[in-house]
Order: C-alpha cells, then sequence, then structure tokens
C-alpha cells in the first residue's frame, strides 16, 4: 500500500506537483530574480571599489573623477538592495487571490508549496538586506578613517534611500532615470512634501532602514569575528 497524506494523496504524486509547481514558478521568476539581484550587486561593487580607490589617497583628476562617478553610481543603486524587501507583494498578492493560506489547511501540496514560497522570499530579502550592509560598510568604513561626521548624515542618509525605495516601488522609476529624465524624477520628489503621510512613512521607513542596518552590520561583524578565531576559541 502506498504512502499516503492525510488528504489521501500518494507521496509520488506529492512530490511531483510539488515539483512541476518549483519548475513553472521558477520559470517565471528566473528573469527578474536575476535581474533584481545583478542591480542589488552594482552599489557592492561600487562600494568595495570606491573604498580601494580612497585608501590610495586619490592625488590626480583622474582619481577624483573616479571617486566621483563611484560615488554616484554607489548612491543612487543603493535603494535596489533594500527593495527586494518590497518583493514580498507578489507572494502577498497570490495568497490573496488565490486564497492559499486557508486552502493550505487541508491541502499538503498546497501546504508545502506555502512553506516553499515563504522560505524563498525570506531568503530573497534577506540576501537585498545583506547586500544592503555590504554596501554601505566599505564606504562607511572610508568615510569615518576621514574624520566625517557619519552620525550626524545618518538620518537624511537613510531618509534618501528610503526615498529611492518609493521612487522605484510606486511611482516605477529606475536608478538610471536620474540621469535620463531628472527633471521628472525631481518633480515627483518635490511632491511628496505635498502629502505630509507620504513623507512621513518614506522617512519612517528610512528610520527602519537605519535600524537595519546597524543590526545587520553588527552581525557582519560578529560573523567576521567567529569566522576567523572559530569555534574552539568562541
Amino acid at each position: 500500500m502506498p504512502d499516503t497524506d492525510i488528504t489521501g494523496n500518494s507521496l509520488g504524486n506529492i512530490v511531483w506537483e510539488v515539483a512541476v509547481f518549483v519548475s513553472m514558478n521558477w520559470d517565471s521568476l528566473a528573469g527578474s530574480v536575476a535581474w533584481n539581484g545583478m542591480l542589488a550587486a552594482v552599489p557592492v561593487l561600487a562600494g568595495y571599489t570606491l573604498r580601494a580607490v580612497l585608501d590610495k589617497r586619490p592625488s590626480s583628476a583622474r582619481h577624483y573623477a573616479a571617486a566621483a562617478v563611484l560615488g554616484v553610481v554607489w548612491f543612487v543603486f543603493l535603494p535596489n538592495t533594500c527593495y527586494l524587501l518590497t518583493e514580498w507583494r507578489h507572494f502577498l498578492a497570490v495568497l490573496d487571490s488565490e486564497n492559499l493560506f486557508l486552502r493550505a489547511r487541508g491541502d499538503s501540496v498546497l501546504f508545502i508549496q506555502l512553506i516553499m514560497g515563504s522560505l524563498f522570499y525570506f531568503l530573497y530579502s534577506a540576501l537585498g538586506m545583506v547586500a544592503f550592509a555590504l554596501a554601505i560598510r566599505p564606504v562607511e568604513r572610508a568615510a569615518i578613517k576621514r574624520g566625517m561626521a557619519v552620525r550626524f548624515w545618518a538620518f537624511p542618509f537613510f531618509a534618501a534611500v528610503s526615498l529611492g525605495v518609493y521612487l522605484g516601488l510606486i511611482l516605477r522609476f529606475n536608478s538610471w532615470d536620474l540621469a535620463t529624465n531628472p527633471s521628472t524624477v525631481w518633480s515627483a520628489i518635490v511632491e511628496i512634501g505635498g502629502h505630509p503621510k507620504l513623507a512621513a512613512f518614506v522617512i519612517a521607513f528610512g528610520g527602519f532602514l537605519w535600524i537595519a542596518y546597524e543590526s545587520l552590520d553588527i552581525w557582519i561583524d560578529g560573523l567576521k569575528l567567529r569566522l576567523a578565531k572559530g569555534k574552539s576559541e568562541a
């Protein structure tokens, strides 16, 4: 007698249906995941390259120009990292439209799909936030090394990143629109000032990003220390 779950589905059928689900959803997600991942990687690479340039103590116009370009690229693309937090909206939309949460209670296949979808978007969001922290760390260290008032600029900095997420998520601007369509982007930014609740939400999300960064920064330092010392010395 074949193994069955509580709803009478055979184990083989469950495995097959889950495999089909993974295949179908990955085909539809692969392109956007790869694209978003690439955009999230840009500020990380730009941040470490910028720190390397600054550590060489720029002494020529060429070095200063390279540092300026890298700084702009780093800042403009940075919102693409924490933007991945918002990708949950796609999964939540499916949960709502298909009533997946309630249906999964009596269907083992749907339950597994629910778990796999939740795990995927958790890891996807986590990847974005780790990239967010990794992108900021080298630039922050370089700024501290040069005696800049990092704490003073922290809140407006994270509020600006939050604004970038809003421009991309709600108004569907791309990072390069700052160069190709600056007047439209600026008009959208100015318009936020006429909506106090929206402005307050953008600022609040900036505060969240600040707390999230500080937490991840501590976690990364702890992980590096643990790996350096090894388990026996920890």
